[in-house]
Parts: structure tokens; C-alpha cells; sequence
């Protein structure tokens, strides 16, 4: 099924069906939310666990301990793979765009050409992981799809599309 914009009310005319957005464009929004959500996980959690060390050894005047040492990594590790699921998730259903989708004017929409909810997000993120870890094949199927449509917007029932 297409996806169209729906007119204005009292629109005499059609709109014009939704561009899909390519296979480069999408590389192109993952590379920069790639570096948005490093950046962040530098600046939060990394900055988080050096001043947890700073504090627990005393402006680091001693070596810190093995469990605080772990403590650390723990908060490092931990922040970083709850981050990047939420940033995902809440900016799809939220604004249908992440930081670099917005850079490069595309966004995920659901199968009537609006936004997607929370739910939605989670299987396309799930989905996403699961069909890209082995070899990026999820996203090959892109390069056939009609609409142009990964594995993971099959399964989820998106599509990302170019805004005007």
C-alpha cells in the first residue's frame, strides 16, 4: 500500500504520493546520529563515571578500588545501552526523526503516513537490531523494496520517506 499525504480539508486536488527515502540517505542519518549519540554517551556517562572516581578516591589522590573500578564501567556501560534505545524510540514516536534523520530531511512514518507510536518504535528498533547485526543483510533488502524499505520496516509496519 502507498503511502500518500492526506489533502486539507476541502482540498480539490490530490496531494502527490510521499517520496521513500533511499538506502544512502538513511547511511548518511546513521553516521550522524552515530556521532550525536557518541558524543552524548562521552559527555553523560563517561563524564558520570569519571566523577563518581573522583569523588570515591578522593580527587583521585589514591587508585580506586576493584568494585569501584566496576562501579564505573557499570555506570559507563549501563548508561550507554539505555540511551541509545530511548533516543531512538522516543524520537521516531515522538517527531518520526532522530538528530541525523532531521539533518538529512527524512522521517519513519507508519502505514497510514503518520506518526508511529511508542510501541511501533520499539519493534522497528528490535527489528533493526536483529536484522542488521548478521551482515547488514535487513538493510539490503532496501535496495529491492518498492518503497525502499529495510527488513525492519516490513516488520514493523514503517516506512522512512524524503520530506519536501
Amino acid at each position: 500500500m502507498a503511502v500518500t499525504r492526506h489533502p486539507p480539508a476541502g482540498a480539490a486536488e490530490p496531494v502527490a504520493p510521499l517520496r521513500y527515502a533511499g538506502l544512502s540517505l538513511r547511511i548518511v542519518a546513521f553516521i550522524l546520529d552515530l556521532m550525536v549519540l557518541i558524543s552524548a554517551w562521552i559527555i553523560l556517562f563517561l563524564g558520570s563515571a569519571f566523577l563518581f572516581l573522583l569523588i570515591r578516591t578522593d580527587g583521585l589522590d589514591r587508585d580506586p578500588t576493584d568494585s569501584e573500578f566496576w562501579v564505573a564501567a557499570g555506570i559507563a556501560v549501563f548508561g550507554y545501552l539505555v540511551f541509545v534505545p530511548l533516543y531512538h524510540v522516543l524520537m521516531w514516536s515522538r517527531w518520526g526523526q532522530t538528530v541525523g534523520m532531521m539533518a538529512v530531511r527524512i522521517r519513519v512514518v507508519g502505514r497510514d503516513g503518520g506518526r508511529i507510536s511508542v510501541g511501533r518504535a520499539t519493534v522497528r528498533l528490535i527489528a533493526y537490531i536483529a536484522t542488521t547485526l548478521p551482515l547488514s543483510l535487513g538493510l539490503a533488502y532496501a535496495l529491492f523494496d518498492r518503497q525502499r524499505r529495510a527488513l525492519h520496516d516490513l516488520l514493523a509496519g514503517t516506512a522512512v520517506i524524503e520530506l519536501p
